[in-house]
């Protein structure tokens, strides 16, 4: 018989082989002296992890755990206290601010609201031409490949697969040599 597997071991030690089994392991064990050490290792480990004391979790474990969980919401009251706390300071600051300077309360609302409408408009013209170049852009690039497409289609019907490998070669070919002429004429100026 072969060696026994960790498996076998602990099956052998908790008892639950059957009879034919367990006289083969015992058979085993009287000529291997290294599946004894095993199965004496294997005790041991057993009868330390017996020799523990039993785990008693806190007494507030569930509660930690949940809270952890589900943490617990913010009251809003408390949500209510701060906005009137932040309202206040910001209608105080404003209220030092007039007085610093001078200005009556309305004629600096109708500036503000007058620069805020103007700063709304801009940005509202803006995002307009943006997005209208933007749709315009993308017809342009896509009647672009449409056309590139057919093109290539209908040449490719016209020449032969030799010639068309070629006609790739050289393009190949030509776009590298631009790109490298295109970045020696941007660096020129480094290597000096």
């Amino acid at each position: 018989m072969k060696c026994l597997s960790i498996e076998q071991i602990y099956l052998y030690i908790e008892k639950e082989l059957s009879e034919a089994e367990n006289k083969k392991i015992e058979e085993h064990l009287t000529t291997c002296p290294k599946c004894q050490r095993a199965l004496e290792e294997r005790n041991l480990l057993l009868q330390a992890a017996e020799s523990l004391p039993l785990w008693q979790p806190p007494p507030d474990f569930t509660q930690q755990v949940m809270a952890k969980i589900f943490p617990t919401k913010v009251p809003i009251s408390s949500w209510i206290k701060a906005m009137s706390a932040g309202f206040t300071s910001i209608i105080l600051a404003l209220f030092i601010f007039l007085l610093a300077s001078g200005q009556n309360l309305s004629g600096l609302l109708i500036s503000f609201n007058q620069a805020l409408w103007s700063f709304i408009k801009n940005f509202a013209l803006l995002f307009v031409k943006i997005f209208k170049l933007a749709t315009l852009l993308i017809k342009v690039i896509q009647q672009f490949f449409g056309f590139l497409i057919n093109g290539f289609t209908s040449l490719t019907a016209i020449i032969s697969p030799q010639v068309q490998i070629i006609i790739i070669a050289i393009s190949i070919i030509v776009i590298l040599t631009l790109i490298y002429g295109i970045k020696r004429k941007l660096f020129i100026g480094e290597r000096t």
